[in-house]
Parts: structure tokens; sequence; C-alpha cells
């Protein structure tokens, strides 16, 4: 019995150590940091000026030329990529595409701007150069101001690259993301980014208020720095040492009104509608129709770390009810061996 008895607590302890032990592996998992490497291959080298970071944090971007490597990244950033970063030599017979995940065919170009979800690898895609086409990517507000100077690049004629949008404080661009199809008449190989203002809510002030003398009160002269106390003012009709108060003086302030004198339930009809967010790609060939719809916040994000969290929670409570189910099997069979041992000797002093 006492072995039996040692058997289960060794269960028990395990079956806790485990639960115990997941739960905090999920969350050590909400703060795991990724790394994103670029690579540029054998027909050029990189430069990291071209390679930027939104989203803040402590992470860092080294450079050795051909590689650019980002670490402490988390899924609040975004990478932003510009085919600025690379430069080939002179005499090369090669241009940059943009860039593709590594093992994808060279082919593909992927996202210049793109959502941390994990450890990724990306490498440069180049192209021949053969029938060479400008393309010219501006950036501009609602007004036509450009608040970048406008960006050349080349590629062929066919070809659909993908330029990403560059971050300007207090503006948000229509799209993250621009592609369309290179024409041979460079007029048309044009991607302009749409910036538009981010709406800023300001709260009124209450007017400073003045009051009003009061018949018989003497004025006073406040000293600068000195706090003036103020009368109260009686009510209307009634008599005071200074006089009577004539009906239809001024009314209490309503209590449906702030102090800027607007009710609240205007405030609340007129709410600034929240901003929903640029498209993550849009295709300039559809007339502005979007191939994607960007969500913040959906992969990669606390949801998705929540989501995370879930499956280790789950996967804790199967291998605890395992190892509960183990634990009752083990018992059972141990009582079924007892009872068959204890049954043997009966049997025996029967038959002689």
């Amino acid at each position: 019995m006492k072995r039996a008895a040692r058997y289960l607590s060794l269960l028990t302890a395990a079956v806790l150590t485990v639960s115990a032990w997941f739960p905090s592996h999920a969350a050590d998992r909400t703060s795991y940091t990724y790394t994103v490497t670029f690579s540029a291959g054998t027909q050029g080298t990189l430069d990291s000026s071209g390679i930027s970071v939104d989203g803040g944090g402590d992470y860092a971007i080294d450079c050795d030329g051909q590689h650019v490597t980002i670490t402490g990244l988390t899924s609040a950033n975004h990478v932003r990529f510009l085919n600025s970063a690379v430069t080939l030599e002179e005499d090369s017979k090669y241009y940059v595409k943009g860039v593709r995940v590594g093992g994808r065919d060279n082919s593909t170009v992927d996202l210049a701007y793109f959502p941390v979800e994990r450890d990724e690898d990306y490498v440069v895609a180049y192209g021949i150069r053969g029938n060479l086409v400008q393309y010219t990517v501006y950036y501009q507000d609602t007004a036509g101001n450009d608040l970048y100077p406008p960006q050349n690049y080349y590629g062929n004629v066919g070809d659909r690259p993908v330029v990403a949008y560059l971050y300007v404080e207090g503006y948000q661009p229509q799209a993250y993301n621009l592609t369309r199809t290179l024409q041979e008449d460079a007029g048309r190989n044009v991607f302009t980014f749409v910036y538009a203002p981010i709406p800023t809510v300001t709260v009124p002030q209450p007017p400073e208020v003045t009051p009003a003398p009061v018949p018989g009160q003497p004025e006073v002269t406040p000293l600068p720095g000195a706090q003036v106390p103020v009368p109260e003012a009686p009510a209307p009709g009634e008599d005071t040492e200074q006089g009577e108060v004539p009906e239809g003086g001024e009314q209490p302030p309503d209590p449906d009104e702030d102090a800027s004198g607007v009710p609240e339930q205007d405030i609340q009809d007129n709410e600034i509608p929240q901003n929903q967010g640029p498209e993550d790609l849009r295709d300039l060939d559809e007339e502005e129709t979007p191939l994607g719809a960007y969500e913040p916040g959906d992969e990669g994000t606390i949801a998705a770390a929540n989501r995370e969290k879930s499956r280790y929670a789950l996967l804790a409570g199967g291998i605890g009810l395992a190892a509960l189910l183990t634990i009752g099997a083990g018992a059972y069979a141990y009582r079924k061996m007892r009872r068959s041992r204890s049954q043997k000797p009966e049997e025996q002093g029967r038959k002689r």
C-alpha cells in the first residue's frame, strides 16, 4: 500500500510541474523577439540606409554589405525595404526587382512593407536588363505637395514592382504598398502615395469668468499673485446688508451643458469617426481597386499571442487529463492485483 501511495504522489507532482510550466512558457512566448534577414546574393551589395523599421522597440540593425540582420523585433513592428538599399556594379546586366521570401521563385516579388510575424529570411530579387523603363514614386499630401522628393527606379516593361510608402509624422497614407504593370510610356509608370492629415481632437477650454460686483460691496484690487475671495451672490429677491438683488438675475448654468456651453448630447452626436487605416496593397492598374485589405492588429499581434497562449493552455490541460487518467488506471490495476493476491490463499485453502 505504501508503494502505491508513493507512486501516486510522484505522478501528482509530475502533473503539477507540467501544468505550472506550460502557462509560464506561453507567457514567455508573448515577449519573444524575431529576426529578419535580407541577403544581397552575388549580384550586388546592401546598405542599411534603405531598410527601416516602424513601431519602435529595442531592435538593432547590423549590415556587413552582403546581409542586413534586424534583431529584437516584435509583432508591433513593420519592416520597410527600398530598392535603393541595393548597389549594383555600373556594367551589371541585372537590375533590382524587389525582395522575396527565401526559397520562393525568383520571378515573384513580395511586399516591400510587411508586418513582423515570425523569423524570416528575404533575398533580393534581380532581373536581367531588357526593355528597361523608368517608373517614379511620389509622396504627396491631398493638395499635391511633395512630402518627400520623388524617387526614380527602373524595370522591364511588363514587370509588376511593389513599392513601399515612407513614414510622415502626422499623416496617414492611402496604402502601405502600391503595385502596377510597367508600360513602355514612362509617363504612365507613376506610383503616388497620397497622405491625409491625421485628425486631432481639440478639447474646448471654458472661458474665464470675471465675477460681477455686488451692490454695496467695495471693490478690491488684488495684489499680484494674491487670491481674492469671491462673495456669494444672494438668491433673487433675498434681502442682504448690501441691498436687494433684483429678480431675473443671472441664472445658474444648465447641468446638461459642459463648461464650454455646448450640451453633452450634442458632443456625443458629433464624435469624430475613427481612422480605419489604409489599404495594404493597392493595384493601380484596376482603377485604384485594392488587392487586399490591411487589418492592423490581426495576425502577429496581441490577438495572435493570446491564441498561442490558449493553445499552450489547452495542451497543458490535455497532458494533465492524460496524467489523471493514467493515475486512475494505475490505481485500479494495483487494487485489482491486490485483490487477486488475497484471493489465491483462500482458494488454495479451500482445495486442501
